[in-house]
């Protein structure tokens, strides 16, 4: 993405991940949380600020429940600080209460009501598949977007809002919400500096607990297509798509050229949805000549360390083992093992867990930016770097790709299947499912080749750059008729 606007993704050797949030002055480290029998490591920290540069960053919103609902309280705190004017809201059905008075149908009325002094941003909290047409209006309109994860259902999908921000001079922020957190950049440095040593995959893992009603909540949920179009929900898309992303950032694969191969194996245990609630997806990198130098074409959002260290020092590639079918839900993480000590990442919590090879254990708690006020901050300040513009996520948009268009999720038979709960509130449990993961993140292979016993190699896909289409996948036209629909990370 490119315009007079354009942000930056940052990377090792910025002063985000340095610690410092450039859009506040502030040292990201909030300190340091000694372990048991470890040292510790002292990261000072100060509050984020406000800021002082000019009139409150006019917004609107689409989609005012589900993860709507998190925005409105957010928008209400950033209002309360002087950053942002909510404007007005669109919603097919009433919002609640305190904004009513600035309560649309859909934004084209918005954008008339409003035409003296548009909105500035529009934040967009609706279904996947409305994603595309919905930012391609406020683009239009002239506003940045700020568009919820995944960005849209397919990687043209991705191309197509691309080109229109850039068109625009619009920059567009993806709500990948472990991206706030400055220790996804500590974690990358390490790995590009080399500081853990010759290391051959990033892991990331993801244990929790879905019940019938998660996958009830709307009619999209738990869905690959509705009505003829992606919809693209699934584990590793939608609620654990966070540690996907940041495990994609954390390896330095920033680039749909970056990526050589996505290998997926599909599962689902629930027995009322066809999307994947057990996956196993593997990323490859582009090895050689890619590596050594990303050449004078290398885009903004790129980590400008890799010509240095990419010859000696080849990407990783990116193991993911996750899941909704745990019996206890526990924080996911990313971890790099490497000859020179291992690092582990629970970016829900930003706590990053150092081991030295002499077993020395170090853990630091990174600051978090929100990452709608940086997108505000970018808008009244282009000098401040997005920390998840849409050209960042290309390679996350591939790996979707490679999801919708692997077969569908195999069923786990019902003999390794333990059912906890009743009625609404049952959720299903797979046998071994914990080793499972851990066994497919040790051996780089899939659930079917690392031992567990409910999986089969049938479901085992492989996707390459080169195959993908050119077509997008039917997004809604006008995604007005979408917003009686909820949507939540």
């Amino acid at each position: 993405m490119s315009g007079p606007a354009t942000g930056t993704h940052p990377a090792a050797g910025t002063d985000r991940a340095r610690g410092t949030d450039r859009a506040t002055g502030a040292d990201r480290a909030t300190g340091s949380v000694p372990a048991a029998g470890s040292a510790s490591a002292t990261a000072a920290a100060a509050p984020v600020g406000t800021s002082t540069a000019a009139a409150p960053v006019r917004i609107a919103l689409i989609g005012t429940r589900g993860f709507g609902r998190v925005h409105l309280e957010n928008l209400e705190r950033l209002r309360e600080v002087g950053r942002a004017e909510l404007i007005g809201v669109v919603d097919l059905h009433e919002p609640p209460a305190a904004v009513q008075g600035i309560w649309h149908r859909d934004l084209a009325s918005l954008l008339a009501a409003h035409a003296d002094a548009p909105p500035e941003v529009v934040v967009i909290a609706t279904p996947i598949d409305t994603h595309l047409p919905l930012a391609l209006q406020a683009l239009e309109a002239g506003a940045h977007v700020y568009l919820e994860k995944p960005p849209v259902p397919a990687l043209a999908d991705h191309a197509v809002l691309e080109k229109a921000a850039q068109a625009a001079g619009r920059v567009v922020q993806i709500g990948f919400q472990a991206r706030g957190g400055a220790g996804v950049d500590a974690l990358r440095e390490l790995v590009a500096a080399g500081e853990l040593g010759e290391i051959d995959t990033v892991r990331v893992h993801g244990a929790w607990s879905r019940d019938r009603t998660y996958y009830r909540r709307s009619p999209w949920a738990g869905r690959r297509r509705l009505d003829g179009r992606r919809v693209a929900d699934g584990v590793a898309t939608n609620p654990l798509a966070h540690g996907v992303h940041a495990g994609l950032v954390v390896a330095g694969i920033d680039r749909l050229e970056d990526i050589a191969a996505v290998t997926t194996e599909l599962r689902r245990a629930h027995d009322d949805i066809e999307a994947d609630d057990t996956a196993f997806v593997r990323i490859d990198p582009v090895r050689g000549a890619a590596d050594a130098d990303l050449g004078e074409d290398t885009p903004s959002h790129a980590d400008p360390t890799c010509e240095d260290t990419g010859a000696s020092r080849p990407r990783p590639a990116v193991v993911c083992a996750l899941t909704t079918t745990a019996p206890v839900q526990g924080a996911p993480w990313i971890e790099v093992v490497g000859t020179g000590g291992a690092a582990r990442l629970s970016y829900t919590e930003d706590l990053l867990r150092r081991t030295a090879p002499d077993g020395t254990v170090t853990e630091t708690r990174h600051e978090r930016t929100d990452l709608v006020e940086n997108l505000l901050a970018h808008v009244r300040d282009p000098e401040v770097p997005l920390l998840c513009p849409l050209a960042a996520t290309a390679p996350f948009s591939a790996v979707l790709e490679a999801i919708q268009t692997a077969p569908d999720p195999a069923p786990i038979a019902p003999e390794h299947v333990t059912w906890l709960g009743e009625g609404e509130a049952a959720r299903p449990v797979v046998d071994g499912i914990e080793e499972a993961l851990t066994a497919a993140l040790e051996t780089g292979a899939p659930f079917s080749r690392s031992g567990a016993t409910w999986a089969h190699e049938d479901a085992i896909a492989t996707w390459r750059p080169e195959t993908a289409t050119t077509t997008t996948t039917g997004s809604r036209a006008d995604g007005r008729d979408a917003l009686d629909e909820e949507t939540r990370s």
